[in-house]
């Protein structure tokens, strides 16, 4: 093929100035050709468990510097065979300057390993497959790092892998072999099908079926299913070996990041069978992405493989780079250069040592890999959180400027952004607990800003919260602290007080912190009502993991029959300041007189879901009323809650509202940084103009 001066095409050496390194790709599943390929038997390429091209494969989990080049990608111990580098050469063919490209005779080798270390003689994918569908537990080599695996059919096989993992209640992702399986399993809509046959292939969580065929064990609690398809070679020669639906998660302890090097997983062989494994290494742990579908649409859990280093697009250009680091938990960062920020991928909570080393790692690796010396440095208004203090840091060391963002205030301007709105907005923004400006736990807000800054016109009445952070967990502390609010003294001879704590000693104990007011900081957070009412309901008395109590009460709440409506439950009226406040407590006097009436519980769950949705509605009137506006973003991570956002959106869009919702950044703290990244540009530029 010739170019336009009649010379052919020819791959010569990349070369770059500063600042002109070129672009980082993301990783794609493999493509169609591919598969055709591998499934060919006349193919020389047939079953090769690490064949791409330049449509799919391996991109950002191999990269070790720019430019793209095979030296510099985990591929480069791999030189080409000449019938590779033919292709690799060929402007014509589909492999032209693949950079991972290879096959059987010159790429890496798939291998099987036992957990005493021997290496299987036989072919290692339908060994696995084989033992896998016997009740074997495997870790199995991925993009961005490995999954333990086990059959999703299997009691004993889900049980042993929950125990090995020390993950007791959280639910497990499912892999099967296409959509057909899938809708035999999650009722999926339209665009739920869409997002999981796209090139990122993320985990996708979806009412589940009542013929759904799975392990009591894979999703307890929940009436949701995480289901996503095959994305490698390797896994749809799994399937294509007669594997039904797999367990398909991340290979780690509890809360620890994912696991990429190949001896570290070796440590896993007290309770794997076996490794699955390859000679490419991972060059940095990416998670895989994770949506919730709902009747309001998709909305993003976390924004990982396939999607980053992706660049968003700011509302605002930044007038010079630079960084932001994000909050605590669930912890992302973001470079910005111009109009666009590189969200990073799922880094976790920095409260874990190693999840912390990842933080570090990230920020050298983006800042190298995209050639930026951040010239300000944005972070969390969280004056305890190690990332403001490390950013902190790191401003000083560098002579640049630090520009904090209130908590809320990012999440409001994360929503704005992905629809590139700069207008003044109200900002229903709801999460568990973050740093108010002036000084108190927030998290069930109604603000109106934009941008550069953001007010808070409204809130949930705040919720004591006996022992600080140790109520995020232990639920029981949040129902007493709701019932002395209602009741007063009165409510240690509730009956429902020792359903919430039934141990006598701590329930007087908790009773005496909140009748002392010693240590309970106030609260205006949603995640705790939901712990609240979980305790006193029953559902859950602690949070194994972040939103336990909230995702059981919704399960409950879907799985009704009866639909109880909240409009008018919850009371509103003028707050300290004049802030509009939402009281909660008339409906807690409706929730105890459907539990002493024994009422359905899942019923109750459902009246919860809908007086708060109400409640928000009527206070985004109220703040409508007062400003003019008439545009509304959602976000925080109590809009991972489908039904609360479902019932709310309903109201919102019959009051013509104009309603922002998350659909590429995650409404969690997964997407502060970004957040941040649009108040910070925001601000440089009023800064200028000014």
């Amino acid at each position: 093929m010739p170019a336009d001066d009649g010379e052919p095409f020819r791959i010569i050496a990349s070369d770059h100035a500063p600042g002109e390194r070129g672009r980082v790709t993301v990783d794609a599943a493999t493509c169609e050709d591919c598969l055709r390929e591998m499934r060919d038997d006349g193919d020389r390429r047939w079953r090769h468990a690490l064949i791409n091209c330049t449509n799919c494969g391996p991109r950002y989990t191999i990269v070790r510097d720019l430019p793209y080049d095979r030296p510099l990608t985990t591929m480069a111990p791999f030189p080409m065979c000449a019938r590779c580098a033919a292709e690799y050469e060929d402007p014509g063919d589909r492999r032209f300057h693949a950079q991972p490209t290879c096959c059987p005779n010159c790429g890496p080798q798939v291998r099987l390993v036992s957990a005493g270390g021997a290496s299987c003689t036989d072919d290692p994918v339908w060994s696995a497959a084989l033992s896998i569908g016997g009740g074997g537990v495997y870790a199995v080599k991925g993009l961005g790092g490995y999954h333990l695996v086990a059959d999703a059919t299997d009691d004993d096989a889900v049980a042993r892998l929950r125990a090995g993992k020390r993950r007791d209640h959280k639910p497990f992702a499912v892999m099967v072999a296409d959509l057909a399986a899938a809708r035999e399993m999650v009722d999926l809509s339209p665009e739920a099908a869409r997002r999981m046959q796209a090139p990122d292939r993320p985990i996708v969580l979806a009412r589940r079926r009542d013929a759904a065929r799975v392990a009591d064990g894979v999703a307890p609690g929940s009436h949701r299913l995480g289901l996503m398809l095959p994305y490698t070679p390797l896994q749809h020669l799994l399937f294509d070996a007669g594997c039904g639906p797999l367990v398909m998660t991340s290979a780690n302890a509890s809360d620890d990041p994912l696991l990429t090097d190949d001896d570290e997983v070796r440590r896993l062989g007290a309770f794997c069978d076996g490794f699955l494994v390859h000679d490419r290494a991972i060059e940095r742990a990416v998670d895989d992405s994770i949506y919730v579908d709902g009747a309001a649409g998709c909305v993003p859990i976390r924004r990982a493989r396939g999607q980053v280093p992706l660049p968003l697009p700011l509302p605002v250009p930044a007038a010079e780079p630079g960084l932001c680091v994000g909050g605590e938990l669930k912890n992302t960062v973001a470079l910005v250069r111009g109009a666009a920020a590189v969200l990073s991928q799922h880094l976790g909570d920095l409260g874990y040592t190693l999840a912390w080393q990842r933080f570090e790692r990230t920020i050298q690796d983006l800042e190298r890999l995209f050639d930026l010396q951040p010239a300000w440095i944005a972070c969390d208004a969280h004056p305890g959180y190690a990332s403001q203090q490390w950013a902190r840091r790191r401003a000083q060391a560098l002579g640049v400027l630090l520009i904090e963002v209130q908590h809320h205030h990012a999440h409001l301007a994360a929503v704005m952004a992905e629809h590139g709105r700069r207008e003044p907005t109200i900002g229903v923004i709801c999460d568990g607990v973050g740093h108010g400006s002036d000084g108190e736990a927030w998290g069930g807000e109604i603000l109106v800003g934009d941008l550069v800054s953001a007010e808070r016109v409204g809130r949930l009445r705040p919720l004591r919260l006996p022992g600080g952070d140790a109520a995020a967990r232990e639920t029981g502390r949040c129902a007493l602290a709701w019932l002395v609010d209602l009741l007063g003294a009165e409510a240690a001879a509730h009956p429902l007080a020792a359903v919430a704590l039934p141990d006598d000693q701590r329930r007087a104990a908790v009773l005496t912190m909140l009748a002392r007011d010693m240590n309970c900081p106030p609260s205006s957070g949603m995640g705790r009502l939901f712990d609240a009412a979980a305790a006193l309901l029953g559902v859950c008395d602690y949070n194994h993991h972040e939103a336990m109590s909230g995702m059981r009460l919704e399960s409950l709440a879907e799985l009704s029959e009866e639909h109880p409506a909240g409009d008018g439950v919850l009371a509103i009226g003028a707050g300290r300041g004049g802030l509009i406040e939402l009281d909660t407590r008339p409906l807690l006097t409706a929730l105890l007189a459907r539990e002493a009436a024994g009422e359905d519980t899942g019923a109750s769950a459902w009246l919860l879901h809908d007086a708060l949705a109400d409640g928000l509605a009527r206070a985004v009137r109220a703040a409508s009323e007062r400003t003019g506006i008439r545009t509304v973003g959602l976000s925080g991570g109590v809009f991972c809650n489908a039904l609360l956002t479902e019932r709310l959106v309903r109201r919102l869009v019959r009051d013509d509202y104009d309603v922002l919702l998350h659909g590429e950044v995650p409404p969690t703290d997964g997407g502060i940084a970004y957040g941040q990244a649009a108040v910070a540009a925001a601000r440089l530029a009023a800064s200028v103009e000014a």
